[in-house]
């Protein structure tokens, strides 16, 4: 679980984080505050996954390619879950 911003309890469950994005925002379980995610740490956080994905259009081996496509997908899941700060919203 998450910390709130509201309450500062663990009230975010990991896999609302997970998909998490500047439009979408989650509720605390424990508050029932509403918090979001801004661009900049989005996008911040999106950006690595992003790059190995475009990288392995232009491979040539199937094996790299699905390589780089797994670890930019698994990173587009892992960093915004783990970097991207939760903020307060209205």
């Amino acid at each position: 679980m998450f910390h709130c911003p509201h309450c500062e309890k663990r009230g975010i469950p990991p896999l609302r984080k997970m998909i998490l994005s500047p439009g979408l925002t989650a509720i605390c379980q424990a508050c029932n505050g509403t918090s979001g995610i801004r661009y900049p740490s989005w996008i911040k956080a999106m950006l690595p996954g992003t790059i190995l994905m475009i990288v392995a259009l232009f491979m040539d081996s199937e094996p790299v390619e699905w390589a780089l496509n797994l670890t930019g997908f698994a990173l587009m899941i892992i960093l915004p879950t783990l970097l991207t700060p939760l903020h307060k919203e209205i």
